[in-house]
C-alpha cells in the first residue's frame, strides 16, 4: 500500500460521547457475524435504553453475501449501546472485537490513484474541535484499521480529476492544494484569514482554471498554468471585484438544504423500509419551505434563522470554520467525485451549517451564533454523507459547483 495522505494538523481521540452510535447503520462482515453468533452478543443487547439486557429477536438484520447490520433500538441506538454510552461488545470481547466499521469511524480510506487519502468525518464533535492525539501520531492504528479495510471491503483504484473527463497528474493537484491553502490563509484586516474573501479568492481561480480554453491545454501546459496562475492569484493584493452568486445557484442551494435536512428527518423518523405517508408528507412540507413557500416546520425554520446573526469573524466561530476549509483543501483529490466538485459540495455543506447553526442559536434564545450552535449545525449538515439516501449521489448538481464558493463569499444563505 501506497503512502497515505492525511490532513496533518487533525486530531483525533474518542471521547465516547455515543453520538455516532445512535445515528447510521452499524454493517458487520460475514466473520463478525459468525464471530458474534458464536460468543452469543445478543446478550447484551438492549431492545429500549432502560430494559435489562438481552434480545428479544434476532439483533442482526441479515443483507446479501452473509454481512448484515446491527438492529437499532426503539431510540434509534445501536443495541449495544450501555446507558454510560460504552459499547458492550467492546466490554465484554476487547477493542479489537468491535465492528470494523465502528474501529474506523470517523476516519475514511480512499484509494485515490497517486496517493490514497484519509479523511476525517465532521460528523463527529471530536473532529470538529479538533481535540486529541494527532493523527500523524496514530501511524501503527490507523495503518492496522487500513489493513483490515482493505481485506474486508476492497475497492477499486479511483481516477483524480479536475473535472469530469480532465485527469489531474500528482503534481499538479499538490500545486492546486497548495495555492488553495495560501488563498485560505491569507490575512485579513483583523490578522486572522477572512473567510469570505478568502473563498472568493478560490472562486476565481478555481472558475479561471476550469474554464474550456483552459482545460483543453495539454498536461504539461496546464500543470504549469495551474501552478503560475495560483501564485500570482494567492499573492496578489488587488481587490477582487464581489460576485453575486447567480440565481441558478441559489436555487439549487434550497435543493441541497432539502436534501440536508430530509435526510436527518429520515434518519430520526424510523427504522423501516421505505417512506409512510405521514413522513412523505412532512418531507413535501420541507421541500416547499426551504423554497420560502409555506411555515416553517421543527427540521427547518427559516424565520427562526433570521432571528440569529453568524458573525465569521467572532472567534470561537472563525476557528471551528477555518479548521473544517482546511481539512477539505488538505485532503481534495480523494477520488469521489472530481476535485473542483468536491471542494463545492465542501462549501456546500458549510452553507448549510451557516442556516442549521442560526436556527440552533435563535431556539435557545441567542442573537448571535456561538461555537456550540456552529458545530451541532456542521454536524447535521454533514450527517448527509453518511445517511443512506439517493440525494448523496446529487450532492454535486446541487451543490451548483463553485456558485456553492460564490454563496458563501457572499454570506447570503440566510
Amino acid at each position: 500500500m501506497g503512502a497515505l495522505l492525511l490532513d496533518p494538523a487533525q486530531r483525533f481521540t474518542c471521547q465516547q460521547c455515543g453520538r455516532c452510535c445512535r445515528r447510521w447503520e452499524i454493517a458487520l462482515t460475514p466473520g463478525e457475524v459468525k464471530a458474534y453468533r458464536q460468543a452469543k452478543v445478543e446478550r447484551y443487547f438492549r431492545e429500549r435504553e432502560g430494559s435489562p439486557e438481552g434480545a428479544e429477536s434476532d439483533p442482526f438484520d441479515p443483507l446479501p453475501g452473509g454481512y448484515a447490520t446491527i438492529r437499532k433500538r426503539e431510540d434509534g441506538a445501536c443495541g449495544f449501546l450501555s446507558l454510560e454510552n460504552r459499547c458492550r461488545i467492546h466490554e465484554e470481547l476487547g477493542a479489537d472485537r468491535k465492528p470494523l466499521t465502528c474501529r474506523l469511524f470517523p476516519i475514511r480510506f480512499h484509494p485515490a490513484e497517486g496517493a490514497p487519502v484519509l479523511t476525517a468525518s465532521f460528523s463527529c464533535p471530536t473532529i470538529v474541535k479538533n481535540e486529541g492525539t494527532l493523527l500523524t501520531a496514530q501511524s501503527r492504528e490507523i495503518a492496522t484499521l487500513r489493513k483490515a479495510w482493505g481485506r474486508e471491503y476492497p475497492e477499486r483504484e479511483r481516477p483524480v480529476e479536475l473535472l469530469a473527463g480532465r485527469r489531474l497528474a500528482p503534481e499538479a493537484l499538490a500545486t492546486l492544494r497548495q495555492v488553495l491553502r495560501e488563498m485560505l490563509d491569507r490575512p485579513g484586516p483583523e490578522g486572522r484569514p477572512d473567510l469570505r474573501a478568502n473563498v472568493l479568492r478560490m472562486a476565481r481561480y478555481v472558475e479561471d482554471v476550469s474554464r474550456h480554453r483552459v482545460m483543453r491545454l495539454p498536461p504539461p501546459r496546464f500543470a504549469e498554468y495551474l501552478e503560475l496562475t495560483g501564485r500570482y492569484a494567492a499573492k496578489s493584493e488587488q481587490p477582487l471585484a464581489a460576485r453575486r452568486p447567480s440565481a441558478l445557484g441559489r436555487l439549487l442551494f434550497r435543493g441541497f438544504l432539502f436534501a440536508v435536512v430530509a435526510a436527518r428527518e429520515q434518519l430520526e423518523d424510523g427504522r423501516g423500509s421505505g417512506l409512510r405517508l405521514d413522513l412523505r408528507w412532512r418531507l413535501l412540507r420541507l421541500l416547499a419551505h426551504a423554497h420560502g413557500v409555506g411555515p416553517g416546520l421543527p427540521s427547518l425554520d427559516r424565520a427562526a434563522v433570521r432571528r440569529a446573526r453568524l458573525d465569521l469573524q467572532r472567534p470561537e466561530v472563525h476557528g471551528l470554520a477555518w479548521h473544517y476549509l482546511r481539512a477539505t483543501v488538505q485532503t481534495l483529490g480523494t477520488g469521489r467525485r472530481p476535485v473542483l466538485d468536491e471542494l463545492a459540495v465542501a462549501v456546500a455543506f458549510l452553507n448549510a451549517t451557516e442556516m442549521l447553526a442560526a436556527q440552533h442559536a435563535a431556539r435557545k434564545g441567542k442573537t448571535l451564533v456561538d461555537a456550540e450552535s456552529f458545530s451541532e449545525g456542521l454536524m447535521e449538515a454533514v450527517d448527509l454523507t453518511h445517511a443512506d439516501t439517493s440525494a448523496g449521489r446529487l450532492l454535486a448538481t446541487l451543490s451548483g459547483g463553485v456558485e456553492s464558493l460564490y454563496l458563501f463569499a457572499n454570506g447570503q444563505t440566510q
